[in-house]
């Protein structure tokens, strides 16, 4: 790759990086300051089992913040983009799960608004999105090390 080409796929690859990072940062902090609301869309989504749907409410905002803490930071950046990549797999076959049984329920994706259903292919089309970006970071991060140890 020309010196001009790596320079530019570095700097997709920082706003990428950040622009992930901010998105799980909200995405994150909007259920942490309201775990109740998030264990009712959970509950929504009649998945789990009522003795798991507070442990969810409250876990995974956290990691979901902490991945766009350490993704806009740049530390552990590999590791968070890989558990990302992890959830966006899950939250898309979710969806499609739901849209399969005639569920049309709010994702509580950036809103706690229970009673505003999502649209299930634009939920879907953005987790798609973000995971095309969480794969990104992955893999350029792997291919700028393997480039750094030739």
């Amino acid at each position: 790759m020309r010196p001009q080409s790596t320079m530019l796929v570095n700097r997709l690859t920082v706003l990428i990086r950040i622009a992930l990072g901010l998105v799980f940062l909200y995405s994150g902090f909007g259920k942490i300051a309201d775990p109740n609301g998030f264990a009712v869309i959970v509950t929504n989504y009649r998945l789990l089992p009522q003795t798991l749907v507070w442990g969810t409410a409250l876990l995974l905002p956290w990691i979901e913040a902490t991945c766009g803490l350490a993704l806009l930071c740049g530390r552990f950046e590999k590791g968070a983009a890989l558990l990302v990549s992890l959830m966006m797999v899950v939250f898309i076959a979710v969806i499609l799960y739901n849209g399969y049984r005639g569920l049309n329920i709010a994702c509580g994706c950036f809103s706690l608004a229970a009673r505003e259903p999502s649209s299930i292919t634009l939920s879907t089309m953005r987790n798609l999105i973000i995971l095309v970006a969480g794969l990104w970071i992955l893999v350029v991060s792997e291919n700028k090390r393997f480039a750094l140890a030739n």
